[in-house]
Parts: C-alpha cells; sequence; structure tokens
C-alpha cells in the first residue's frame, strides 16, 4: 500500500492527469472512499496543528492554531471535502460530463494527501528557509489548482482541461455559498469563535 501511494504521489507530481486514471481505475468503492476520507481529514488536522504549534511567532491556545476546535476543524475540512466534490460532480455534468460522485469524492481526497504533503513541505521550510517558504506555497496552490482541474478533466471524459476549469469555477462559486450558510447554520462567526459561548 506504502508503495502504491509514493508510486502515486510521484505519478501526480509530474502527470496528474495519469495519476487520476490510476486512481479511478482502481476506485475502491463507496464505502473504502469514506473510510479514506475520515482518516485523511483527521490526519490533516494532526499535520496542520504540528506545523502551526512548531511556529516560534505563533503562540497558540487550546482553538489558536484553528481559530476552531480541532473537531469543528475536522468538521469544516471534512465538509468542505464533500462539496467539492459534490460541486465538481453537479457542474461538470452540467457541462456535459459523465463523472460520479464517488470517484469525485476519491479524487478529492487524493488532492488532500496531496495538499497535506506540500504542507509538510511548506512546515519543514519555514524553520530551516522562511523566505522559501512562501514561494513554494505559492507555487503549490498552483500545482493543486491543475492537478484538480486535470483530475476533473478525466473524472468526466473532458477533452480539454478548459472545460474541466470553467466546472471547477461555477463549484467553487457554489461551494463557497453553500460554505457561507453553513457557518451561518452552525453559528461560526468570521472570527472563529461561536456566537453563543
Amino acid at each position: 500500500m506504502w508503495g502504491y501511494l509514493t508510486d502515486l504521489l510521484r505519478l501526480s507530481l509530474r502527470a496528474p492527469a495519469e495519476a487520476a486514471a490510476r486512481l479511478l481505475r482502481g476506485f475502491p468503492g463507496s464505502t473504502a472512499t469514506w473510510q479514506a476520507l475520515v482518516l485523511v481529514t483527521c490526519v490533516s488536522v494532526v499535520v496542520t496543528a504540528l506545523i502551526q504549534g512548531a511556529m516560534p511567532v505563533m503562540p497558540m491556545d487550546a482553538e489558536g492554531a484553528f481559530g476552531l476546535s480541532p473537531f469543528g476543524y475536522a468538521g469544516l475540512l471534512g465538509a468542505s471535502l464533500v462539496l467539492l466534490a459534490g460541486g465538481v460532480t453537479a457542474t461538470g455534468r452540467l457541462l456535459g460530463g459523465v463523472g460520479s460522485f464517488g470517484p469525485a469524492l476519491a479524487l478529492v481526497v487524493w488532492l488532500e494527501v496531496l495538499a497535506m504533503a506540500l504542507r509538510l513541505v511548506q512546515g519543514v521550510l519555514i524553520l530551516v528557509l522562511p523566505p522559501l517558504a512562501g514561494l513554494v506555497g505559492l507555487a503549490g496552490l498552483v500545482w493543486l489548482f491543475w492537478c484538480l482541474a486535470r483530475f476533473v478533466q478525466v473524472l468526466h471524459g473532458f477533452q480539454s482541461v478548459g472545460r474541466a476549469t470553467v466546472a471547477l469555477f461555477l463549484a467553487f462559486i457554489a461551494i463557497g455559498t453553500a460554505l457561507a450558510l453553513l457557518l451561518a447554520l452552525t453559528g461560526l462567526t468570521a472570527q472563529g469563535g461561536l456566537t453563543n459561548v
């Protein structure tokens, strides 16, 4: 399993579309994908806490690393990943794609694994070469967006990455609206606190 993941990571670095195709060929099914979502979400929370806790210029209290409690952050991250998978599925189909939610969720979960790897690299650079960390972070965001666009292209069988990019922008608009509604319904303020605590 570890060898498969490292091979998939290397393939994602040089050819995201091929990585997406390989992942979809080995799609493990909905149950395993949901389990992977929970696992990746939990690991992502731990990685974020470790990286932020290692920053000497950023003292934090029990909730300061996240603006939310770790459980709240995990819930928000998990909901965001599910919304992203649902969004790219719906908008891709709207534009003539053939993808479905289960494979989309698997690709989104893998994208979060890639994002975690990027955060780990950034965390090391912040400690040893702070000026470079920002540049790597910016380049990493561009790379992650490119990976996601290629993932959506493969998922829906689009002939061009342009249509996948349009699907992504439409999905981001819908997700932003949904997240704003979710935050309002759960009583979270823009500063990350709870309105009634």
